[in-house]
């Protein structure tokens, strides 16, 4: 009796739940969710996963329709579509301001590094050791045995910057170096020749200036420039070794350092930074760039007051904007199951906090589409992509039905430590997650992932029975009103082997690599024509999920400036497309 009032009351309960979602989403054609079933931790994939489950996938098979139209990649103009900013965006009054901000930028950093060659190739001198004793002497000084007397090569070199000596110098600059000692084989004569050079009865003491043999007789300098009364200046620049110079002949350095300048940056002359997760509408794109409205509430600038209660017109660089997929393909079948349900499960079981939960804003209404929509973003790059991997599925009579793009990092993270507790607890979570070759980082990364980065769905696929033709202000587009959601290799979110796309990892940041891979024999045909569609329009397979799927060329395009998923998507700016 207890357990029949229990099984009662639960079947009450999902049936209130369920009608209350219903209520939701009123006036859209309701999203089959592939929502695990709760079952016992020792449930297999087959109660899990039931095999009759889903149509039968058909090749070839055509859709007695047009596919949508084509403007500009998309199935709709990005003109009134919802736009994101990933990471700390510039909001520029004109694109040249921004030109020229990088410009200057380039004009410092060539002056920087040029000014840093020049102080290296100084230091360089600098440090360059003092020139050998075979250098060329000055006037009055020779080498070897023609040496000024008392003066060998050496002590030349050693005294010469030193000042003359004086009558009244008590202590001359010579005895600051060592004594040089004449060679045993040249002794001092007890009587000078007459061609001998006298010295000065103001000279050092014998027993600070050491004596040798008598210069030649043709080396007339010997005889009337002693070689510690050579002025320092007849040397070559290059035989005065800086350290040796007396501290009055250096002149003093400037005490008031210079005035600094802040670099210029890539922001300056901007009307304002936008925060990572602004929306904005997209008004029209010029290259690279889209004119954008904002909200003057992101305005940092003085006129922030008088624009409060309207709109602030500027241009930002789009390769680093998320946009709003439902804007853009309106055909895709869009379940954001995180938003009010989470299908996170592990080997079929439950995680604790994860499983069902909402972690962030579901649908809302939507003024571009007239209805009440998920909110979906991806970088604008990956956009196209996802057009052409849609038009091949709609080709063959399916559809794609994504669940996520951009996850914020707090869910990231959430999802990471619970699955993490469940590896440290739970045996059989631990040898499908953790065991090599595989680690739990494969099936919900610790760090940043690509969902958080901008260029990542998960995406299943749906056979189509039923469209309807629609339009915007002209513009045609599809709407899939009937379909079945084909039987895949486990429930999406299913974070364990059983999911794996390859039997062994595969390098991620490689576009190619997977193409070698070894499949996993869970892999069925409408997983494979998955596969095929995305990999056909440039996407790359993750091989522990085959749900998940990366844009490689959208990562090039960021790759020096990421976004880190530190914003929740809550609002869409979506308007009619003119």
């Amino acid at each position: 009796m207890k357990r029949s009032t229990a099984l009662f009351l639960a079947l009450l309960f999902l049936c209130t739940t369920s009608c209350a979602q219903r209520e939701q989403v009123e006036n859209l054609p309701p999203v089959k969710s592939t929502q695990s079933p709760q079952l016992g931790p020792d449930a297999s994939m087959a109660e899990l996963f039931p095999e009759d489950q889903g149509p039968t996938w058909e090749e070839g098979r055509t859709l007695d329709v047009a596919l949508p139209g084509d403007y500009n990649g998309l199935e709709l103009p990005i003109q009134g579509a919802t736009g994101y900013a990933s990471v700390q965006l510039p909001l520029w009054a004109a694109v040249e301001d921004a030109e020229a901000a990088a410009q200057a930028v380039a004009d410092w950093e060539a002056a920087e590094a040029a000014r840093l060659t020049e102080e290296q190739s100084a230091q360089a001198s600098a440090s360059l050791p003092l020139p050998s004793t075979a250098a060329p002497a000055p006037s009055g000084i020779s080498t070897g045995a023609a040496a000024a007397p008392g003066v060998t090569a050496g002590a030349a070199a050693a005294v010469l910057p030193s000042p003359a000596p004086s009558a009244s110098s008590a202590a001359p600059a010579v005895e600051e170096t060592p004594q040089t000692q004449p060679p045993e084989t040249a002794p001092v004569p007890e009587t000078a020749p007459a061609s001998e050079s006298r010295i000065p009865e103001a000279t050092p003491p014998a027993s600070s200036f050491q004596t040798e043999p008598s210069a030649p007789a043709e080396s007339p300098a010997a005889e009337t420039a002693p070689a510690e009364t050579l002025p320092a200046e007849t040397l070559p620049a290059e035989t005065l070794p800086a350290e040796t110079l007396p501290a009055e002949t250096t002149p003093p350095e400037e005490t008031t350092p210079p005035e600094e300048t802040a670099p210029p940056t890539l922001t300056d002359g901007a009307l304002t930074l936008l925060p990572s997760g602004t929306p904005f509408t997209v008004l029209r794109e010029e290259g690279e760039w889209w004119q954008i409205s904002v909200e003057a509430d992101y305005y940092a600038g003085e006129a922030q007051t008088d624009l409060r209660h309207g709109e602030l017109t500027g241009w930002v660089e789009h390769r680093y904007c998320l946009v709003n997929l439902p804007d853009v393909i309106p055909s895709i079948l869009y379940d954001a199951t995180n938003s009010y349900a989470s299908l996170f499960v592990t080997c079929g079981k439950s995680i604790p906090e994860v499983t069902g939960q909402a972690f962030y804003p579901g649908r809302t209404y939507n003024q571009r589409l007239g209805r009440e929509e998920f909110m979906m973003p991806v970088l604008y790059a990956m956009a196209f992509k996802l057009c052409q991997v849609q038009r091949a599925a709609l080709s063959e009579g399916n559809c794609l039905v994504l669940y996520e793009g951009y996850r914020p990092s707090q869910v990231q993270t959430k999802v990471y430590n619970a699955v993490a507790a469940m590896v440290r607890s739970d045996p059989e979570v631990k040898a499908s997650v953790a065991d090599p070759p595989w680690n739990i980082s494969w099936f919900i990364a610790g760090g940043y992932s690509n969902h958080q980065r901008g260029y990542a769905v998960d995406v299943s696929l749906a056979k189509v029975s039923n469209v309807e033709d629609l339009a915007v202000n002209g513009y045609r587009y599809l709407q899939v009103t009937e379909y079945e959601l084909y039987t895949m290799p486990t429930p999406i979110h299913e974070l364990s082997q059983a999911a794996a796309t390859f039997t062994v990892p595969v390098n991620s940041l490689s576009a190619t690599a997977w193409l070698t891979a070894e499949l996993s024999g869970s892999m069925n045909e409408p997983a494979l024509g998955l596969q095929r569609y995305c990999t056909e329009a440039g996407l790359t397979p993750l091989a522990s999920e085959w749900w998940h799927f990366n844009d490689l060329d959208a990562h090039s395009l960021i790759v020096n400036n990421q976004g880190r998923g530190d914003f929740l998507i809550s609002s869409i700016r979506s308007v009619i497309p003119v």
